[in-house]
């Protein structure tokens, strides 16, 4: 089917329409009839326009600051994004006729902001149109204590559908169909691990396609046969595409020459989400932003004060309270809800929430509503979603905001923060990217109530003492006894069917998050390992292949034995010891682990040391 240049209700119901029908005139395999009767169901006249409805309308259409009254298409505002292929370096253009098919399940990695989601959507349009699958878009966090599975039968069965036990799955594994699944890094932390057996599970047992989004360094990231592609940043034509699209009279060109001209602020725009707020914002600015800190440092004040700026401007505040206590009441908001995991409200939780924040700042209470308008009308940082539904704009909103509000407590609060990140923060990332603008903004506090006392938590302030091996040597042991290695045998060979990363939801994860921003950087030890498990090579590492034999061997002694016939399940402490390759690897990690002392922790101590030196001294305090 050609794209549909107008987007409607009805255009996308015939779309819908005639992809069903077209899935149905294919060839199906025998025993296949139960998946094909759900496309047959979706193909008549009133289950097309419920489905179509309640969300394929759903999930093309969207507010944006821009137009932050009415719906916009994707269609209207999308620009082309690019994706590399990890490990391949082979990039791709997500345009009109691009869609992702491959064996093995796809994850889609970017940062706040970068366009994963709406990627995502492009892909379940362009499916639509190529007629070869039916997409099924499913946004993870919504599932909460069901599991996908269920989920999914949930949406049909609320639509009218007459399900069979059994016909789901049949669908699923038709090869017509795939899965979309967006922001796995939007579930908590404790439930990640349950779906992402869910999502290897859908390949394993239907061979069904399935595409996920994620922020880097979740376990999705990490998981083995699993192809992970990278949003690439904006160039600086993508970056003008993307005004283009926005301002369609050419209203605002002298934005797009300020591009072109300021190297430093294109190196700055580098997602979509900070390109929509600089055209926004742009006609209120008086200084252009000059990096992303910046930025959202602007952002709140520019938006709640722009009806002072500019005449036409049609919306009124309600409450009258000042730009500063608003901002400090939003940043309230934001920390809580942040910190209760809620990113969507509804009409009662959002005043509860904000009644919270007002109260917290002193402001009266009966200005709750006026505030709560004011939030929604005049920012549009809180957007309307439906019926008695409220959002973010984008949840880097919520995160920058969040971690103002955690810079400006009180120390004895903010020590308190702190010290109960620190009792979490190996398996809790909710936090990971606050803590990337606590960086920036609130770094003496950040370096000396997190980074140095979690390097002495850990006894990694001891590495200059006698102490040195041992600590290494249980911290490292600790950690390899904690990961698992499932090897499939059959036919007398064997291959790996799974492997925990080392660098998940420990240590490791959380010096790489100082270190890079991210947990899921893979270490040089780590890709040692690996290429001698998948690629059968010897390594560095000097560790021995095993034999089918000494591999059962090992996993009937190992504490991580499994009861899976066919299935040998070993730690990778195990694995190492087993295999003749412990001490080597053992050495490549407590070098690493060397490393991020030396570049994170000593930079930090040296430069307190010597600030307190010349307190003391020079300023005599």
């Amino acid at each position: 089917m050609e794209p549909l240049t107008v987007l409607t209700s009805a255009a996308l119901k015939q779309a819908i329409t005639h992809l069903t029908k077209k899935l149905i005139d294919k060839a199906w395999d025998i025993g296949e009839n139960q998946g094909k009767n759900i496309l047959g169901q979706l193909s008549e006249d009133y289950p097309a326009t419920i489905y179509t409805e309640r969300y394929v309308n759903r999930f093309l259409k969207m507010r944006t600051l821009h137009s932050a009254e009415s719906d916009v298409y994707l269609n209207e505002i999308y620009s082309p994004l690019r994706i590399v292929k990890q490990g391949a370096c082979e990039e791709f253009v997500v345009g009109d006729t691009f869609t992702l098919n491959f064996n093995r399940t796809v994850n889609i990695i970017g940062i706040a902001g970068q366009g994963k989601s709406t990627i995502l959507r492009k892909l379940f349009l362009q499916e639509i149109y190529k007629t070869e699958r039916f997409p099924f878009f499913i946004e993870l966090r919504k599932i909460e204590e069901s599991s996908i599975l269920d989920y999914l039968k949930q949406q049909l069965e609320d639509i009218g559908l007459s399900l069979i036990e059994g016909d789901v799955e049949i669908l699923l594994q038709s090869r017509k169909v795939v899965l979309m699944l967006d922001g796995f890094d939007e579930v908590t932390s404790n439930r990640r691990h349950r779906l992402l057996n869910e999502i290897n599970q859908l390949k394993t047992r239907y061979n069904c396609s399935v595409i996920v989004t994620s922020r880097p360094g979740t376990e999705i990231c990490t998981e083995i046969d699993i192809i992970n592609f990278k949003v690439k940043t904006l160039s600086c034509n993508e970056i003008i595409s993307i005004i283009s699209k926005l301002d369609k009279n050419s209203a605002n060109e002298e934005l797009k020459d300020l591009i072109i001209d300021n190297l430093q602020l294109q190196e700055t725009l580098v997602s979509p989400i900070l390109v929509n707020l600089l055209y926004v914002c742009y006609p209120y600015l008086d200084i252009v932003p000059k990096n992303v800190i910046d930025f959202y440092d602007k952002l709140f004040i520019t938006l709640f004060s722009r009806h002072d700026k500019i005449k036409n401007f049609n919306r009124e505040k309600s409450s009258k309270v000042s730009s500063i206590e608003a901002g400090n009441i939003f940043n309230a908001f934001c920390f809580d809800s942040l910190n209760k995991n809620v990113m969507e409200f509804t009409e009662e939780s959002l005043y509860k929430f904000l009644n919270s924040a007002l109260k917290l700042n002193g402001t009266s209470l009966e200005l709750t509503e006026k505030v709560q308008n004011d939030l929604i009308n005049i920012t549009c940082l809180i957007q309307k979603d439906g019926f008695d539904k409220y959002l973010f704009l984008h949840k880097s909103v919520q995160e920058f905001h969040a971690a103002k509000f955690i810079a400006s407590l009180p120390y004895v609060h903010k020590e308190k923060f702190y010290l109960k990140l620190l009792e979490v923060i190996d398996e809790e990332d909710k936090f990971d990217n606050v803590l990337q603008f606590l960086k920036e903004i609130d770094t003496n506090d950040y370096n000396a109530l997190l980074v140095l006392k979690y390097f002495q938590n850990k006894k990694l302030n001891r590495l200059n003492t006698e102490s040195k091996d041992t600590i290494l040597r249980n911290m490292i042991s600790e950690i390899l006894k904690a990961r698992v290695i499932e090897f499939e045998i059959k036919d007398g060979e064997y291959e790996i069917a799974s492997l925990e990363s080392i660098t998940s939801n420990n240590l490791l994860s959380t010096l790489n998050l100082f270190n890079n921003g991210v947990r899921g950087a893979v270490m040089v030890s780590e890709d040692l390992l690996e290429s001698h498990l998948f690629k059968r090579q010897k390594t560095a590492l000097n560790i021995n292949l095993l034999t089918v034999a000494e591999l059962k061997q090992i996993s009937r002694k190992s504490k991580k034995h499994g009861n899976s016939s066919g299935i040998a399940t070993l730690s990778v402490f195990d694995y190492l010891k087993f295999s003749k390759g412990y001490d080597s690897f053992e050495k490549a990690l407590k070098n690493e682990i060397i490393t991020f002392v030396t570049d994170i922790y000593s930079p930090i101590e040296e430069k307190n040391t010597m600030v307190a030196r010349v307190l003391d001294i020079d300023f005599n305090i």
